[in-house]
């Protein structure tokens, strides 16, 4: 003790402890017992637990800690026995290395071993160091940074919802591109439970929505023209109809100022412009509920409004995993192991081969 050494039989102990088998069937019961509780507490205070599948662990529990700490507790001590239960099959792992040549008929059990340290660890990294954001908004065409991710960006160039007559949507198609400092690395389709997958990266549309980009009018004459922010309107050949901004519903106060109320149609107006060859001719507001504006009307211009134009949106989820590849290997491993295993316990059995508990 005076070389600030350990004993080597308390060194020896402490490894025989963690190998033990029975420290493992108490660290499994225990956490399953925590989670058993836990699911039960979850169920009965969906407030407290709600964002919890939202968030990584690592932002989430603090949140939730500071908020009720008696009702969450079990999540980090559960956390902690999964952690030390791992700690024990991975003490089990290297013991059963050490002794290979006389234990290779147990490799499928210890194939599961690897796999649960594996599995536990990437779970712990992705937590960590991982994110999960969203849902994101994005219209065709658009493009947007990608949260904690710097010089990666996500552009959906093409979107078209599937819905059954009863207006419940059956797929979500998004042509997506991922664009890493510039450069377009990866182009791909993805739906309803087929994600993109890149860097750790997962992209997988959750929802829709559509927004109102404008109106459609009927012009004598011309046809059927769709009017919105942007849209430039030939009249004549020196007279331009401009459209600066539309709002769904407006309202106009006495002193002329146009405010926006809402998002939901109801009194739209359009903001116009008439543009002539000396410059602007007419400037103002058209309500579609009212008759055009005088200068409108001047100009000789015609416009019924027939129904409004609509732009889908898509909505997104970007959650990213670090520890993906990690988590695949060990779900490869247990899956092995559990063949192997399957195959070789009869032998076992028979050569009255048992675990020393």
């Amino acid at each position: 003790m005076g070389s600030g050494k350990w004993p080597k039989p308390f060194l020896l102990k402490l490894w025989a402890l963690g190998c033990s088998l029975k420290l493992a069937i108490a660290l499994a019961s225990a956490a399953t017992l925590l989670i058993m509780g836990g699911s039960l507490v979850m169920h009965y205070n969906p407030a407290i637990f709600s964002g919890m599948e939202q968030e990584i662990m690592g932002q989430w529990l603090p949140q939730a800690w500071s908020r009720a700490p008696l009702l969450v507790f079990w999540v980090p001590l559960s956390g902690l026995c999964i952690l030390l239960f791992a700690l024990n099959t991975l003490c089990c792992l290297i013991d059963w290395l050490t002794m290979l040549r006389v234990r290779w008929r147990k490799t499928g059990e210890y194939l599961v071993h690897a796999g649960f340290v594996l599995l536990t660890v990437a779970y712990l990294w992705g937590n960590l160091s991982g994110f999960r954001s969203g849902p994101h908004r994005l219209a065709p065409g658009d493009r947007m940074s990608i949260p904690n991710m710097p010089g990666y960006l996500l552009q959906l160039e093409e979107f078209t919802p599937q819905i059954e007559p009863g207006g419940r949507p059956l797929d979500m198609i998004n042509k997506l591109v991922l664009w890493k400092n510039g450069r377009q690395v990866l182009q791909k389709t993805i739906r309803i439970n087929h994600p993109l997958i890149y860097d750790g990266l997962v992209i997988l549309p959750s929802s829709y929505g559509q927004d109102i980009q404008g109106f459609r009018f009927h012009m004598p004459g011309t046809g059927f023209v769709d009017l919105a922010p942007g849209s430039r309107l030939p009249i004549s050949s020196d007279v331009t109809l401009v459209v600066h901004r539309f709002l769904a519903d407006a309202r106009q106060d006495r002193q002329g100022r146009v405010m926006e109320i809402g998002s939901r149609l109801n009194n739209p107006a359009l903001q116009l412009s008439l543009l002539g060859p000396s410059g602007t001719i007419w400037q103002g507001w058209y309500f579609l509920r009212r008759q055009l504006p005088e200068g409108m009307v001047k100009a000789g211009i015609e416009l019924r409004p027939v129904e409004p134009v609509l732009t889908t949106f898509s909505l997104l989820t970007i959650n990213r995993d670090p520890g993906d590849k990690m988590a695949l290997t060990g779900g490869f491993c247990i899956t092995v192991g559990v063949i192997f295993a399957f195959f070789s316990f009869y032998r076992k059995r028979r050569i009255s081969d048992r675990p020393e508990i």
